[in-house]
């Protein structure tokens, strides 16, 4: 079954953020497909103070397979230091 990973940060200083997902994106997930992707979106909601972070997945493994990869989790580190919160939602998508 497909999954999607929602992450919202909440944050005052998107830019930051913006381009740690777009340069993470471009890098890892454009260039060099993970096994399972099926794609990403970057959104910046000024209005409400966020950024959302999305990824497609074909199935729960290949999304776990990479939320375990050491340049997933440094991306995030790096998001969380101008970030005020962070919700991070899995669902299923059909």
């Amino acid at each position: 079954m497909p999954v999607a990973l929602e992450i919202t940060f909440a944050t005052k200083q998107a830019d930051h953020i913006l381009t740690q997902l777009r340069a993470y994106k471009e890098r890892e997930f454009d260039r060099n497909p993970p096994r399972g992707f099926l794609g990403a979106t970057i959104a910046d909601h000024p209005d409400k103070g966020t950024v959302v972070f999305r990824s497609e997945w074909e199935d729960d493994d290949a999304l776990e397979y990479t939320r375990d990869s050491a340049p997933f989790e440094a991306c995030l580190d790096l998001c969380d230091i101008h970030a005020d919160g962070r919700d991070d939602r899995k669902m299923e998508i059909g």
